[in-house]
């Protein structure tokens, strides 16, 4: 079957039908696809970053990170839908960007494994929730916190259906100056993300107003 070809801000997206509910093609027709994400990220992201995305998808947001840093090396994904790591390559492949890709979670600890619900819709895939269709598989985790500072990351983009209940909790490194985070209150609930937003604040982060909107919430320092 012939990919779906769609350009969202002038990134080339192609993508199998079969990963595409209409909710999804819709956003990705119309443009609005990412939008808020992709705002913070035009609005903070350094040339001399480090780039650390969480739920990587298709590729997007990766795309317009790489054009901002222009150095593959410092441009790390992680994504632990199997069936999205070939479109992440395609993504950067048609845009002429490249960077790394990892097919695995990243939570507390060391864990071999854990379960992931991948979901008809792609981007309600989850850990930490099953909607009730699509696929439970088991997929390799890796430590959050070690990987951040194996790789230095400074610019932290996540994007993770309530995975950020467990990981947003934790003392992030001191090189990160940046986190953008779409919070899931109906998963994790608003007493929460309130906590969350707390955490962040008590280790210098302050709201980036301009660079939020929704429940996509953008923090420096």
């Amino acid at each position: 079957m012939p990919l779906m070809k769609f350009t969202v801000q002038d990134v080339v997206l192609e993508v199998e039908p079969m990963l595409l509910t209409k909710p999804v093609a819709a956003a990705l027709e119309n443009g609005r696809y990412e939008r808020p994400e992709s705002a913070a990220l035009k609005k903070l992201l350094r040339p001399d970053d480090v780039y650390f995305e969480l739920g990587g998808g298709i590729g997007f947001m990766s795309t317009l990170a790489a054009r901002i840093v222009g150095d593959e090396s410092r441009i790390h994904v992680y994504e632990a839908n199997p069936a999205l790591i070939k479109v992440i390559k395609r993504t950067w492949a048609a845009n002429g960007v490249k960077g790394n890709v990892y097919h695995c979670m990243l939570g507390t600890g060391l864990r071999e494994e854990r379960e992931f619900h991948v979901a008809r819709a792609f981007w309600a895939s989850s850990g930490d929730i099953n909607y009730g269709s699509g696929t439970t598989i088991t997929v390799p985790q890796r430590d959050f916190l070690h990987q951040l500072d194996k790789k230095a990351a400074t610019f932290v983009m996540m994007d993770i259906e309530g995975g950020e209940r467990d990981l947003l909790d934790k003392v992030l490194s001191p090189l990160v100056r940046t986190v953008v985070a779409e919070y899931h209150p109906q998963i994790v609930g608003a007493e929460m993300v309130a906590s969350l937003w707390r955490h962040l604040e008590e280790q210098g982060f302050r709201l980036a107003e301009h660079a939020s909107e929704g429940n996509v919430k953008a923090y420096v320092r």
